[in-house]
């Protein structure tokens, strides 16, 4: 319910019942002391004892040892957003990954990532239960299965919760807890949009030397959401039954129709202006020798139709226009939650969900990429004689003679590539739970899920069928230029490509070389669960200082995920492109857990509250990693009712999951930076920026070196795939903190936390500029087995024996350490009602990667980069989020003015002095009101980034799926599509 309500007491799970102005929408005082706080309120009344996220104990007056941040439905609900990732991406804790907003190799699944650690190392629960993989091809939870509109609150703990909730929870632990008291009949309906002026002189200046169309101001990115929520109590209070149904709609959003983003930017005058530097695989095309030749090319087609030579920038192809920023995506769900005390002893409970999310993923036109085509037959009728003279004649080559070339051409005329990746995930919960007696309680419970993934792929060249229609001649049937394959008889379908003429390409052509592609696949799990609950204190296991005795759980549990993704031949061959190779695998585990708590002293001088913790757990993967043990030891000192002290340390696991172990070996596309020479790869070049004997480690003989042909664009070839030698990570976690609720101010909580989190063994590649580097400067056996050249002609590109390998493997360590701070105060202010402050921030002391053991750490403290090996997404040492609500004395009006800030960071290695190698700090400002128009009918409008802050650019952000970077920015951490405006209403029968 929006709108103003009164004075009430708020249950924080792990604590007693905390009074307050209003609703929280940060609730961030998870340590409280709350039996002081409770005092001060002078209410009395029987408290209801929960558990807090972290924990499966449940205790009144025990308080969390490490810090959880809570966002409640009214958080959610004033910002506005139909997306869960949306709203965790603001959360200082929160590193955005998974997104909407994602140009290549989109998911369709949306995830969140903790710490900057990963998002498959955050642990995401729903009512404290794990959520299946999100896909076949993401093995993070999908945020999209969660209920939205169900959500009551979302409890964030950071840190290693591995004990308690087994592997994956290296960096912390998502949690959404789902109302399940709801009566009645509600409908909510929201409308919202993006609205921009799209400002920046500069760009637009850049826009139009390159002749490239400049967007305007602008309203699109259109969503709708309607949701219907039913509930019903039975007999009395003894059982509730809570359905829902939501569909929501997102209109797509184009690269081109955003200032920043409307074309790929580049650099001049080194660094400091911008240019719009595109692709290489250009239109009308780029044509460029194919291997050492006498008289070496590079020209692209004149206005009319004549060669000229190629100049870059201003020949290239600009690819962002048809570049998604926000996928169009359609999501409907429905399901039901609910729960029935069969008599005192038996309470049987049951969840149930589907939800079926589809988004139509399109990126920039396909073509002949260089590298895939490397010579055409010299009696090609397309030619020209002046073509034919610069590739053929020039270089001793005529008649029907092969002639090194490789063509570089967009598919202009087929549009772009686009990808319908579509999600039906179905969840089913059920189980028993209740009291022994008055000592013992237990719960019993199973869990089966799976997730159905499709992906069909349009507008994608045959490379296959490509090489057919270029090789073409005169037929001597009908004196008319065909295929080689046709004349020949062995592929009668084929129609002769001709990008050697502008307008040359013809509907047939097309229509032959264009081909679908379609992948499907699909996860599974299963979980078994029993668990007792016990308060020893009955029993005389009670601290001889304290009134309260030990109270501890121990439980099994049984989990197996399961996947499988196949492939159509075309795709796994990599006729499409990258080639997507099949993947199946299972990974049961059996686990046993026990955590236990014990107040030391309870109301002695000097000491209101002395607690210890502890958890443990031992997993056995049978098939694949063996056993771990997982353990966390936690104490919470209040010495009054003023302040708390509280510290935890946590050994974590991570077994690997199974696209990790079982995935085949691909071949991908990673970028290398420009050198000083203006080479990406340090040995191309005429003039190599490396020596020859330097070069002659990574695998290029004395005959190739100075002739070997660089990448345009510096893009390379990479071999990514699983390792089933893979082991577990393991990470020690450790938090200190401190919470002051002081009695001389009234409505005052303060937490300064310090957390640390080390990393060992964590899975990943040996980035591929590393393994370069290395095997360039030491010929490390080790690295320069990573470097397989081209042996005909030392290129890391091109073709199926050109790559650097970049497998799974256990690397090296990782290191996060720093500060939350979070503070909440209220106070009346008279006939004007009352205002309530909120403010949570970190404060990053470090954040560090050693790629591998031995090699030095890459600090990513107030740094990006375009490669997740490295730092990727912006790291700033300091970001805050800061609501300010203002409760009216009337109508239930409730104002929400947050201020996000978001520090700022330079490019990796560099001082951030020129253009494109600082993205500069951000402020952005929210306002929202919610109210009540009737008794059953509620009101909310508001607008994120109200002064439609554009966000800071660098063509070094990446973007092929490297660092969640597109658009020339990262659009999950900045808010790259302007204003956001909403309005909604909830109506209730």
């Amino acid at each position: 319910m929006s709108g103003r309500k009164p004075v009430e007491t708020v249950r924080v799970r792990g604590q007693r019942a905390l009074p307050a102005l209003m609703p929280l929408p940060l609730a961030v005082m998870m340590a409280v002391n709350a039996n002081a706080v409770f005092a001060q309120s002078g209410a009395d009344a029987a408290l209801e004892e929960v558990v807090v996220t972290g924990s499966r104990l449940a205790r009144g007056n025990e308080v969390s040892p490490s810090p959880v941040t809570t966002v409640d439905a009214g958080e959610i609900e004033a910002r506005g957003t139909i997306r869960v990732e949306d709203m965790l991406n603001v959360l200082p804790q929160v590193s955005p990954s998974e997104t909407a907003s994602k140009a290549n190799e989109a998911t369709g699944t949306a995830t969140v990532d903790l710490r900057g650690l990963g998002a498959e190392r955050t642990l995401v629960l729903v009512n404290g239960r794990r959520l299946p993989m999100g896909s076949p091809i993401a093995p993070a939870a999908d945020l999209n299965q969660v209920p939205s509109q169900l959500v009551e609150r979302v409890e964030v703990l950071t840190g290693g919760a591995s004990a308690v909730y087994g592997a994956d929870a290296v960096a912390g632990v998502v949690n959404f807890i789902l109302k399940d008291d709801f009566e009645g009949i509600e409908v909510d309906l929201q409308y919202g949009g993006y609205q921009t002026g799209n400002e920046n002189d500069n760009i637009e200046s850049v826009l139009r030397e390159f002749d490239q169309p400049v967007p305007g101001s602008t309203y699109d990115g259109e969503s709708y959401n309607i949701s219907i929520m039913a509930g019903l109590n039975a007999d009395d209070g003894r059982g509730n039954i809570t359905g829902y149904f939501t569909y929501r709609k997102q209109d797509a959003v184009l690269q081109g129709e955003r200032i920043g983003s409307a074309c790929g930017l580049g650099t001049r005058n080194n660094g400091t202006q911008y240019t719009c530097a595109g692709s290489s695989t250009t239109n009308p095309a780029r044509f460029i020798n194919g291997g050492p030749v006498a008289n070496p090319f590079d020209f692209t087609l004149a206005d009319d139709g004549s060669a000229r030579p190629f100049e870059n920038p201003q020949d290239t192809y600009n690819f962002a226009p048809l570049n998604n920023y926000i996928q169009p995506n359609e999501r409907w769900s429905f399901g039901a939650i609910g729960h029935y005390d069969i008599n005192e002893h038996v309470e049987a409970y049951g969840e149930f969900g589907y939800t079926t999310n589809e988004i139509v993923d399109q990126i920039a036109p396909a073509g002949i990429f260089a590298g895939q085509t490397d010579s055409i037959n010299c009696d090609n009728p397309f030619l020209s004689d002046e073509q034919r003279d610069i590739i053929c004649t020039a270089n001793g080559f005529s008649g029907s003679d092969d002639a090194p070339l490789n063509i570089a051409r967009r598919n202009v005329e087929g549009g772009g590539r686009m990808n319908t990746v579509e999600h039906s995930s179905f969840r089913l919960v059920g189980g028993l739970r209740g009291d022994i007696n008055d000592v013992w309680s237990y719960d019993i419970s199973a869990q089966y899920a799976e997730v159905e993934y499709s992906d069909q792929a349009a507008n994608f060249f045959n490379i296959n069928l490509v090489e057919n229609a270029l090789e073409v001649r005169i037929d001597p049937a009908t004196g008319l230029p065909a295929c080689q394959v046709a004349i020949d008889g062995i592929d009668t379908n084929c129609v002769p490509y001709n990008p050697f003429q502008l307008g040359g390409v013809t509907q047939e052509a097309l229509d032959y070389v264009q081909a679908p592609g379609f992948r499907e696949g699909f996860v599974k799990q299963k979980v078994f669960m029993g668990s007792l609950t016990g308060d020893l204190g009955a029993y005389g296991v009670t601290s001889p200082w304290a009134d309260e005795g030990l109270m501890t759980v121990v439980g099994l549990e049984y989990r197996k995920d399961e996947l499988s993704q196949t492939n159509d031949f075309l795709t796994r061959s990599g006729a499409l492109g990258n080639p997507r190779a099949d993947v199946s695998g299972a990974i049961p585990v059996t686990e046993f857990f026990a955590e236990v708590q014990m107040p030391l002293v309870q109301d002695a001088p000097g000491v209101q509250d002395l607690s210890v913790t502890g958890a443990y757990r031992f997993s056995d993967y049978e098939d694949t990693t063996g056993t771990q043990s997982t353990y966390a030891f936690g104490a919470s000192y209040a010495p009054n009712m003023d302040i708390r002290f509280r510290a935890q340390y946590q050994r974590a696991t991570r077994s690997p999951n199974p696209l990790e172990l079982f995935a085949p070996n691909n071949r991908f596309e990673f970028n290398l930076p420009e050198l000083a020479n203006g080479t990406f790869d340090p040995c191309s070049g005429p003039n190599p920026a490396r020596s020859a004997e330097d070069c002659a480690r990574t695998g290029v003989t004395g005959a190739q070196y100075g002739q070997v042909a660089d990448s345009i664009g510096g893009q390379f070839n990479n071999l990514q795939g699983g390792n089933e030698d893979l082991d577990v990570e393991t990470s020690d976690t450790y938090t200190f903190g401190v919470v002051f609720t002081p009695d001389f101010i009234e409505n005052l909580t303060v937490s300064v936390d310090y957390f640390q989190i080390e990393v060992e063994d964590f899975i990943a590649t040996v980035p591929e500029q590393t393994a370069l580097n290395n095997c360039l400067d030491s010929g490390d056996s080790f690295f320069c087995s990573l470097i397989q050249r081209d042996p005909v002609n030392g290129r890391l590109w091109g073709n199926e024996n050109a790559y650097v390998i970049a497998t799974n493997v256990n690397t090296g360590s990782l290191e996060t350490s720093g500060f939350d701070i979070s503070a909440a105060y209220g106070f009346d202010i008279g006939s004007l009602g009352s205002v309530r402050v909120n403010y949570i921030a970190t404060v990053l002391d470090t954040l560090e990667k050693i790629p591998l053991p031995g090699e030095a750490a890459i600090d990513c403290v107030d740094y990006f980069s375009s490669n997740r090996a490295q730092c990727g997404v912006s790291s700033p040492e300091y970001r805050h989020q800061m609501p300010i609500i203002w409760m009216a004395p009337w109508s239930d009006i409730e104002a929400r003015l947050t201020w996000r800030h978001f520090g700022e960071v330079d490019l990796l290695g560099t001082d951030g002095n020129a253009t494109s190698e600082r993205l500069a700090a951000r402020d952005y400002f929210d306002l929202a009101v919610t109210g009540m128009i009737t008794e059953n009918i509620d009101f909310r409008v508001g607008v994120n980034n109200i002064f439609d802050r554009q966000p800071p650019l660098s063509n070094q952000v990446g973007g092929a799926g490297g660092s969640y970077g597109t658009g020339n920015t990262f659009p999950g951490v900045y808010d790259a599509l302007g204003r956001f405006l909403f309005v909604g209403t909830t109506l209730r029968f």
